[in-house]
C-alpha cells in the first residue's frame, strides 16, 4: 500500500490501482502558501465537519465515492473500511461534537486514521478499531490528544508505525504544537524521518520495534 500525506490530517492510500483520502483540506484554510492535496482520488472519507478537514470540492472528481462520517463496517473495493464514533473533546463531545475514525484494511495492511479524537481510547473503542499495523495520529495537542496520549493509543491500538499528524508547521494559522513535542514523548520509539511525503507499506516488511515515521510536508507543485 502506498502512504501520501498531504498535510494536516490528509492522507492518501493507494492499493490495487484505487486510491482512498481522507480528511482534505483546500490549503488556504491552514494558513498562507499551503495548497489543496494533489490528489484525484475514487474515495474520499471525512472523519467529521470541520473546515480543515472536510474541503471535498478541492479533491473529487466527477464520479468519486464520498463517505462522510459514516459508522460501522462497509466496502469501498479494495479497502475494507470500518468507522468508530469517537469524542472531538475530553468531555464526551459536548465542546466539540464528535468525529468518526477509521480502520481501513487491504492487501492485509490494516491503518486506523484517528482524526481529531479528543480523549484516551476505551478499550471497547480500541477493540473496534484495532489490531492496527500503521496509526495516523494527531500530534499537536490543542483541539486533539496530548502528545503523550497519541503515543499510548497507538500502543494500545497495537501499531508497529505511528505517523504523526494535525501538527503545526512554518505558515500555519492554527495554534498547534510542533512535531517535536510528540517526540520527547517518545523514549520508547525508535524515530525515523523520511524524506518524502509518500511511503511504500507492507505488513511483511514492517519495523521490529515501534516506530514513528515522520514524513516531510509535499514539494509544492
Amino acid at each position: 500500500m502506498r502512504l501520501t500525506w498531504w498535510l494536516h490530517a490528509c492522507f492518501e492510500l493507494e492499493y490495487g490501482g484505487r486510491s482512498l483520502l481522507i480528511d482534505p483540506h483546500d490549503g488556504g484554510s491552514l494558513g498562507v502558501g499551503f495548497e489543496p492535496p494533489r490528489a484525484r482520488p475514487h474515495y474520499v472519507l471525512v472523519t467529521h465537519e470541520h473546515y480543515d478537514h472536510n474541503a471535498v470540492e478541492a479533491v473529487a472528481a466527477a464520479g468519486a465515492t464520498v463517505v462522510r462520517e459514516r459508522e460501522g463496517d462497509f466496502e469501498l473495493p479494495p479497502f475494507r473500511v470500518r468507522g468508530v464514533r469517537l469524542p472531538h473533546d475530553e468531555f464526551e463531545g459536548r465542546m466539540r461534537g464528535h468525529v468518526v475514525a477509521y480502520r481501513v484494511e487491504a492487501g492485509g495492511l490494516a491503518v486506523v486514521h484517528l482524526s481529531d479524537l479528543g480523549r484516551p481510547l476505551r478499550p471497547e473503542e480500541a477493540g473496534r478499531l484495532g489490531p492496527a499495523h500503521v496509526v495516523l495520529a494527531p500530534a499537536g495537542d490543542v483541539y486533539t490528544l496530548h502528545p503523550r496520549q497519541a503515543l499510548e493509543a497507538a500502543s494500545e491500538l497495537g501499531a508497529r508505525v505511528l505517523v504523526p499528524m494535525h501538527y503545526w508547521l512554518p505558515g500555519m494559522q492554527l495554534p498547534l504544537e510542533p512535531v517535536e513535542t510528540l517526540l520527547r514523548y517518545a523514549k520508547k520509539w525508535r524515530v525515523v524521518r523520511h524524506d518524502s511525503n509518500t511511503v511504500e507499506l507492507s505488513p511483511d516488511e514492517l519495523p521490529e520495534e515501534p516506530t514513528v515515521l515522520v514524513l516531510a510536508p509535499p514539494r509544492p507543485g
